[in-house]
Order: structure tokens, then C-alpha cells, then sequence
């Protein structure tokens, strides 16, 4: 494709938007009908997906996020699906989707930025920060409650978040700037004991060095056979890393990487969908293809 993005379409091929090369072509086999063959004849997939801004549409109060019209039918429908692993990958604390989700719906999910994860089974497990790396991220808070921003702070497993979507304009300059400021501080003392800072879409984040979203994902794909076909969907800055984590596998992997947004932006993704709409028919397009028939010729598994 010349400087234009794709985008899954219901039929099964992937249709063309107009507009600047703000994600890659891809390889044409990828992003192709050829995709969804490969897929129908894979004894094993994987499809993750991040939540915010990917499954729902932002809203100011992140508690009261809701998924897009649809999309909690077609996960249903996904985690009872032959041949596929569903997993959902956030940056927000892993047991918040008990009233995210559906009671119903147990799925693996990775919160946290891949510090934590409940399997299917309920089973919970966490990789916290150390005490070094603590003290800051709790005196970062000290410092924003003295300022009267309580509503601002989410506590994750090895970081802090700063939300400032739908706040007036000063406010948010100023959580920022105190954010921006006490880190750098921390790192012109040269005390830093492992903590980095991390602008997201709505926000601030500090949060603990050697955990990302790429942590997730190449666990995921450890888990599984070496030519497991694999795809990530996700908006912002942070799924950049699990992006990484997938072009990691180099050529000829299997691995297809989806921006999710109302407009694309500058992304190592192989394509762009506008949700929901988009979204939708690519989920649909997945439930098809996994419901077919699968090749188990030897050839097929190499």
C-alpha cells in the first residue's frame, strides 16, 4: 500500500484509509486476505488487547469506563473460541476489571503495565517494585495530596498515576509540572533508584524501571509454540512496547500490530482501525476465521 493505513474490514480483506503514513504499510502477507488464512489454519492463536481507549472510549471518570456497544458480546464469544488465547493487556491495576467486565467473563488479564496478572482461574500474581523504588512513588503522593489533588492519583503495582482528562487546563498544568518536577529532582541528584516518567493520553505516570507492556507479551509468547500467530491491538503511547515486543519476533513471525483510534498517530503498528466500528468487524473477522476449518498437514505446523 502507498502512504496509506489499513484497516480490517467485515469482509475479510483490509480496506485503505486515505491519509498520511502515520502507521506503516506492513508486510503485504500481513496485512492481507493471507492474514486471515493463515489464521483459519493455525492450530493456535493469540489476541490481546488493551482496554482503554481500545475496547472503550475514554471518559473522565475511569471508573465508570464502559466498552464499546458490541464488544463485551464478541469477547464472550472470543474466550469460548477454538484455538484461541485472549488476553487483555492495561496499564490499570489488574483487579479493576472485576467491574469492568462482565461478571461472567473470566479472562487473563495483565494490569499494571505486566506487574500483574489473574488467570482465568482466579489465580493472581504480582512482580512489585522495591523498597528503593517505593519511598519515591509514596512521596510523589504525599506531595499531591498537600496540593488538594487526591482525585488525581491512582495507585498501581509499581507506579503512580496522575489523571488530569476533563480537569480545567491550570489544574492539569500544574499536576504535570509538580509530576515533571519531582522527578527531576530525583534524577539531578542522581538518587534515581529506577523509576522513569511516563506522559499517557490523560495524564502522567512515574512507575518502576523493567516492567511494560512488552513484559506481558513476551511472557504470553513464551508460553506458547514459536509460530503461534500473534496480534496486539492498542491506542496509546504505552502499547508502543508491546508493538516492540512483537516486531521482536522477527521475520516471518506471525505477528500483527493494530493501532486503535479515532485518527491515527506516528505508531510501529501494521494497521489502523477507527473503533468502533472497525473494531468490531475485526473481532467478527477473528471469530470467523478461528471457527474454521484447521490444516493439520506437518507442513502447515512448520
Amino acid at each position: 500500500m502507498d502512504n496509506g493505513i489499513r484497516a480490517a474490514a467485515a469482509s475479510g480483506s483490509l480496506s485503505q484509509h486515505p491519509g498520511p503514513p502515520s502507521v506503516s504499510a506492513g508486510n503485504s502477507a500481513v496485512a492481507s486476505s493471507s492474514w486471515w488464512t493463515m489464521l483459519e489454519r493455525a492450530p493456535r492463536s493469540v489476541l490481546m488487547l488493551d482496554f482503554d481507549g481500545t475496547l472503550s472510549p475514554f471518559v473522565r471518570d475511569r471508573m465508570q469506563a464502559r466498552m464499546y456497544s458490541g464488544v463485551a458480546e464478541r469477547l464472550f464469544r472470543l474466550a469460548f473460541a477454538p484455538r484461541t488465547r485472549l488476553v487483555l493487556v492495561s496499564g490499570r491495576p489488574a483487579r479493576d476489571f472485576a467491574s469492568l467486565l462482565p461478571a461472567e467473563l473470566h479472562l487473563e488479564v495483565w494490569g499494571s503495565h505486566g506487574r500483574e496478572r489473574i488467570t482465568p482461574d482466579g489465580h493472581y500474581s504480582a512482580a512489585p517494585v522495591n523498597a528503593a523504588q517505593q519511598r519515591p512513588l509514596a512521596q510523589l503522593e504525599a506531595e499531591l495530596l498537600r496540593h488538594g489533588f487526591a482525585s488525581v492519583i491512582e495507585k498501581k503495582v509499581g507506579s503512580l498515576a496522575m489523571h488530569t482528562r476533563g480537569l480545567a487546563g491550570s489544574d492539569a498544568e500544574r499536576i504535570t509540572e509538580l509530576a515533571q518536577d519531582f522527578y527531576g529532582a530525583l534524577s539531578a541528584s542522581g538518587t534515581n533508584p529506577g523509576l522513569e516518567m511516563l506522559p499517557f493520553d490523560g495524564g502522567v505516570e512515574l512507575r518502576g524501571t523493567g516492567c511494560s507492556k512488552a513484559t506481558a507479551v513476551e511472557t504470553i509468547l513464551r508460553e506458547e509454540p514459536s509460530r503461534t500467530p500473534a496480534a496486539y491491538l492498542g491506542d496509546d503511547q504505552t502499547d508502543e512496547d508491546a508493538f516492540a515486543a512483537l516486531d521482536a519476533r522477527g521475520p516471518g513471525s506471525l505477528s500483527l500490530r493494530v493501532l486503535v483510534r479515532p485518527q491515527p498517530r506516528p505508531s510501529a503498528a501494521d494497521l489502523w482501525l477507527a473503533p468502533p466500528d472497525e473494531l468490531l468487524a475485526f473481532l467478527d473477522r477473528w471469530l470467523a476465521a478461528v471457527a474454521g476449518a484447521v490444516d493439520l498437514r506437518p507442513e502447515a505446523a512448520r
